[in-house]
């Protein structure tokens, strides 16, 4: 069901190439100055999250999004970012330690990492997804479904880093496109996998 999903992805961004370019570029600029960084992060994902849902979609939802949500941006992005540093820092101790135990320790870390991403690809999707926006309830959703759905959760996130890759290998995707590819490839797997238990729409007739 991931492949679904990914060629879901492609046809969405194509669908409004111009809108997905243009709030990429919003993206950029927002990352560049810092500030607005986890704000448009937000606003990017909420019209991803429609456009996933098979809803309208224009600029005027990123605007809404990004202006009206600048403090509980953060805390999620802040929170996602200390967790990864942790995990980050926890594997550069354990294996630059010459004890034998901590290669074992190393790897346990590594595998936490992979873990951090699958369900960290779903953070912001749920923050637009959820009916109740509580971040406690968003971090547990994120890994519960990674954890109940690995294979899929894994192949979502390697389609991301292909997007990326491809994007930085292209040079010019990476700013007109990357970060709605990214943003639009997450929503979309979230809400195919929602759709699969039964906890999301069905795709309209014809879709």
């Amino acid at each position: 069901k991931a492949f679904p999903a990914m060629w879901r992805t492609i046809k969405v961004l194509y669908d409004e190439l111009f809108l997905w370019v243009w709030l990429s570029v919003l993206w950029w600029i927002g990352t560049i100055l810092v500030i607005p960084a986890a704000p448009v992060a937000a606003g990017l994902h909420a019209a991803a999250n429609r456009s996933a849902n098979y809803k309208r979609v224009d600029s005027g939802f990123f605007w809404d999004a990004a202006k009206g949500n600048f403090g509980r941006s953060w805390l999620l992005v802040g929170m996602n970012l200390l967790l990864l540093v942790a995990i980050v820092m926890n594997i550069i101790f354990y294996g630059n330690s010459q004890a034998s135990w901590a290669r074992f320790v190393t790897i346990m870390w590594l595998w936490v990492i992979v873990l951090m991403m699958m369900g960290g690809q779903f953070l912001l999707p749920l923050f637009w997804q959820q009916d109740d926006p509580s971040l406690r309830l968003i971090f547990r959703n994120a890994f519960i479904l990674a954890l109940r759905h690995p294979l899929y959760s894994f192949l979502m996130l390697l389609f991301q880093i292909a997007l990326i890759v491809i994007s930085f290998a292209t040079v010019l995707p990476i700013f007109l496109l990357m970060p709605a590819a990214v943003a639009v490839a997450a929503n979309v797997g979230l809400v195919a996998m929602l759709q699969e238990m039964g906890l999301a729409d069905p795709p309209p007739p014809g879709m």
